[in-house]
């Protein structure tokens, strides 16, 4: 009886672990394709909720997703879908929370379920933060097959992302990606079949471009919607540009929110219906150019963004369009703060762009400049209103990205006439000088915008003539040339109206706006080339002109083409198999040092590195609790010349975590980089060291921490990231800028003595690091200016200023390498050409003002060295005025001694006489070359 009595208890607690494992799996469902590139949607059944609950579903939940591959991660966040169905039946209430995910791996995928619960929960970035309720801790898994081979859409080609480049890329096929877009309204999503959109939008002339295997949402609603994104792709448009909010607009048809003064409860039916749009556009290859309005992150912002992650970021062609126009009092970062909040969030990392101010600058934009470099923003869209800026501006800023070692996108909008049709034959500036003169400058696409009122759009047929013209121009850029590997370059040709890409030795592409002989500098070029023409404005088949093939060597005319009226774009080929062997290296005087090759482990660190042979890295033992959080270091003896040398560490980042690297010589502190948020597992990265200076046999350290985000539970805490490396990429630099100012007017000595204006500089460079001197007048701030003006009492009423500033205070924290450049001609650099006909030594002065202990050095050098005698410039005394120095900081006296910075000048003739940044800050008026060792400045 008991042996019975004893198996029916066991028989039943078997019974009711199977019971809770049968309710527990059935609280989960996996729907979709489950093929590479299809969306697999995760849908879970928890308590019942309502769009209008006491406790608010989208702010006092969250839900997260884990789904992992043999490879990769990714921590998706869901979202509260009410019935599951909103989209047909416009529930506001239910049971069903839901997460998108989008496969890039084949193989086995598993998933495991966070769920929280408590007050604006949704708004914590910490994952594990919150109380577990419901369905949290489900696990699963899935396979995921290759599935059928399509040749359109983005299932051909991979995700739309950005690739340390200056066009995004799919990752499929790693081919770039060029923006063409029509004029079609921001307000895109206004439209009547929407459930709680009071709106006008109808597209209703599009209706006959629906096809009968098209998607609809209750019974028959969005046919025209649908119809008038079809009409798009027919026309190879790639991309939409439009609104999920148009509150600064003149009316409010868009929201995603049950009502539009409540920004804490979505639309669960209306955003459904938009994802049945968006599906769509997936499939046909538009990619959603999706425009974030700005203010400072608060909850309700944080709440909006989250959202759209949550709902749209797995759309493969997606791009976070950041526009700060509206909100001119929330400072200059705010695009960078949601910039950051944004890629944090989304799980597939998706490029980021910031739209410029209407009022665009060529190179002081204050919402752009104190962008470039950061590592959160991908590229900025400009808005262009003078058609002849837009070649310059697009290369201007490509040229800005690249000098941060963090190449922008860039792409242009341009308004023109309400009627497109109304482009005439031949020569025509929306045409010639912003269509093609944008994509010719390496610009990554073209918006058109009406001049009119683009939100009563509806027709796209009335802009069949500007789609054409789009069409032609992405028709040669992706067929005809090498795109990624051209490089813009307008003084190539004697024609000073033409726009030129080249391949150096390979390939040239020249536009021609309209017809004028026009030669081509082949100079140190060899082997034969093809000319070969095509017609931009009616597209079609190359053409053949009346000179066929050019010899390599020459600077030579490239001929007529077909016909010479009309615009023209010359290709210019090299066709010589043997082209390759007679370019030179680029790289013969780069020295790449290999982590595990010729770096020995210093076993004395407080973490220890170990090496990872199989990926070729040097790596900590985060699993050891003892080696998490510290510093792991390697060194070797530098064998190169003694000089400066641009640096990059190839790392490996993880999606666990984001390593710090330090770089030190003989012991000095250089540089501190981190690695970028990645989802992959093992994401190769070139992090910028900036210029740093080597002396040969000198000792060059790397180290690296181990570092978690908190985000990928391991055991019983969280996985860690190891701190991997690979190799040091060590690239000579020149810092001799005679060339670069080989035309300019010198300023002269007389009597020993040259007194020169700072902001009268001949040249300006960031030297590759993310500091540079702007110029202040009386009448504009330089970027970054958010203090006060000193041009009042400054001679000529304007100075230089070192910005960012980001260390005001003591208490800020000291970054070397960026806000701090002990060595000198590693920082921003300003130059100066100067006659000197008296040769011998020349004490230096500097006019410069100071607003505390943080913003007061300088160095100084001549000609590319910079001698001890020109470092450390200090000024102490006459705090927040203008104030002369001569003195240089030394350990027993921070403060100097009077002229003690000087130069020596060996011969008469030019010299170039240069400031290097030591403190971000430095405010510089005037300096003086004076032999006279006694002289004092009034």
């Amino acid at each position: 009886m008991l042996k019975i009595e004893r198996k029916f208890k066991l028989f039943f607690v078997l019974f009711l672990l199977a019971l809770v494992g049968y309710t527990q799996q059935n609280k989960v469902t996996v729907t979709g394709e489950l093929k590479k590139w299809h969306k697999v949607t995760l849908n879970l059944e928890g308590d019942f909720l309502v769009e209008k609950d006491t406790v608010n579903p989208f702010l006092n939940y969250r839900l997260n997703v884990i789904f992992k591959s043999k490879n990769k991660v990714y921590i998706v966040p869901g979202f509260y879908a009410a019935d599951g169905n909103a989209a047909e039946t416009s529930a506001t209430k239910g049971n069903v929370w839901r997460a998108h995910f989008m496969p890039d791996e084949e193989g086995e995928w598993s998933y495991e379920v966070l769920f929280k619960k408590g007050e604006n929960i949704a708004l914590s970035s910490d994952i594990h933060a919150g109380k577990s309720v419901g369905f949290h801790g489900v696990k699963g898994h899935f396979i995921i097959t290759s599935g059928v081979k399509v040749k359109t859409g983005f299932r051909a080609k991979g995700r739309l992302q950005y690739a340390n480049k200056r066009y995004l890329q799919y990752t499929e096929t790693q081919e770039p990606f060029i923006k063409g877009a029509a004029v079609t309204p921001k307000n895109f999503l206004a439209y009547y079949e929407f459930n709680n959109t009071l709106a006008s939008r109808k597209y209703a002339l599009h209706a006959p471009d629906w096809k009968n295997t098209d998607p609809v949402w209750q019974n028959n609603k969005g046919k025209n919607m649908i119809g008038f994104l079809n009409y798009l792709a027919s026309n190879k448009m790639n991309s939409i540009y439009f609104e999920m909010l148009n509150l600064v607009q003149e009316d409010t048809e868009v929201y995603p929110w049950v009502n539009v003064n409540n920004p804490y409860r979505l639309d669960c039916s209306k955003l459904d219906q938009w994802e049945i749009v968006f599906d769509h556009m997936d499939k046909l290859g538009i990619m959603l150019d999706i425009e974030l309005h700005v203010t400072h992150l608060k909850a309700k912002q944080k709440l909006y963004y989250r959202e759209l992650i949550a709902r749209f970021s797995h759309h493969l062609g997606m791009t976070w369009n950041i526009v700060q126009e509206d909100e001119l009092n929330d400072g200059y970062t705010a695009g960078q703060d949601v910039a950051t909040y944004v890629k944090e969030t989304d799980p597939y990392k998706s490029a980021i762009v910031l739209h410029s101010t209407k009022k665009l600058n060529d190179d002081t934009d204050i919402y752009l400049t104190p962008a470039l470099g950061h590592r959160n923003v991908d590229g900025v869209a400009l808005q262009v209103e003078n058609a002849t800026d837009v070649n310059s501006l697009t290369s201007g800023w490509i040229k800005s990205g690249g000098n941060y070692n963090k190449p922008w996108v860039v792409k242009a909008s341009y308004k023109t006439e309400v009627s497109m049709n109304k482009i005439a034959d031949g020569y025509n500036i929306a045409r010639a000088k912003v269509l093609w003169g944008h994509l010719m400058s390496g610009g990554a696409g073209i918006d058109w915008c009406s001049g009119g009122n683009n939100l009563d759009l509806e027709n796209l047929r009335t802009q069949e003539a500007i789609i054409n013209q789009t069409k032609q121009a992405l028709n040669f850029f992706n067929k005809h040339i090498p795109l990624k590997d051209m490089v813009a370059n307008n003084t190539l040709t004697d024609n000073p109206k033409d726009y030129v890409l080249t391949q150096k030795n390979k390939v040239y592409a020249i536009y021609l706006p309209e017809y004028k002989k026009t030669k081509l500098n082949l100079r140190g070029n060899t082997g034969t080339f093809s000319v070969s023409w095509y017609n931009p404005k009616q597209g079609g088949s190359l053409q053949v002109g009346r000179v066929k093939t050019l010899k390599g060597g020459k600077f030579i005319s490239i001929g007529k083409p077909p016909t010479v009226k009309g615009d023209w774009v010359a290709l210019i080929k090299n066709i010589d198999s043997k082209i390759d062997e007679a370019i030179p290296s680029t790289i013969n005087n780069t020295i790449v040092l290999q982590a595990l090759k010729d770096f020995k482990v210093d076993t004395t660190s407080a973490a220890v590195y170990y090496k990872e042979r199989k990926r070729g890295t040097l790596a900590i033992r985060a699993n050891k609790k003892n080696q998490r959080n510290k510093l792991a270091l390697a060194k070797t003896k530098f064998q190169g010349e003694t000089g400066y040398y641009h640096a990059v560490l190839q790392t490996l980042a993880e999606n666990d975590g984001e390593s710090t690297y330090k770089i030190y010589t003989n012991e000095s502190e250089l540089k501190t980089v981190k690695n970028p948020a990645v989802a992959d597992g093992f994401k190769e990265t070139k992090l910028s060291l900036g210029i740093i200076f080597l002396k040969k046999n000198g000792i060059l350290k790397i180290g690296s921490k181990a570092a978690t985000n908190g985000k990928i539970p391991e055991h019983e805490g969280t996985a860690w990231s190891r701190g991997r490396w690979r190799s040091l990429t060590l690239t000579p630099v020149n810092l001799n800028f005679k060339k670069q100012l080989k035309t300019a007017m010198p300023f002269k000595e007389v009597n020993g003595k040259v007194q020169i204006e700072a902001e009268f500089y001949h040249y300006n460079t960031n030297n590759k690091s993310p500091r540079a001197f702007y110029k202040v007048n009386k009448d504009i701030n330089a970027p970054f200016f958010s203090f006060k003006n000193y041009t009042k009492n400054a001679s000529a009423n304007g100075y230089i200023i070192a910005l960012p500033d980001t260390r005001v205070t003591h208490k800020d924290e000291l970054i070397r390498g960026e806000n701090f450049f002990q060595v000198p001609g590693t920082g921003g650099i300003v130059s100066y050409k100067v006659k000197i006909n008296n040769p011998g030594r020349y004490y230096v002065w500097v006019k410069a003002l100071s607003t505390g202990a943080e913003d007061n050095g300088l160095h100084v050098g001549i000609n590319g060295t910079w001698p001890k005698s020109g470092q450390r410039i200090q000024l102490c005394k006459g705090k927040r005025k203008w104030t002369w120095s001569s003195a240089q900081r030394v350990p027993k006296n921070h403060c100097g001694t009077p002229n003690t910075i000087y130069l020596d000048v060996k011969t008469a003739g030019e010299h170039i006489v240069s400031f290097s940044m030591r403190e971000d800050g430095f405010k510089l008026d005037q300096f003086i070359l004076v032999k006279d060792e006694n002289f004092t400045p009034l």
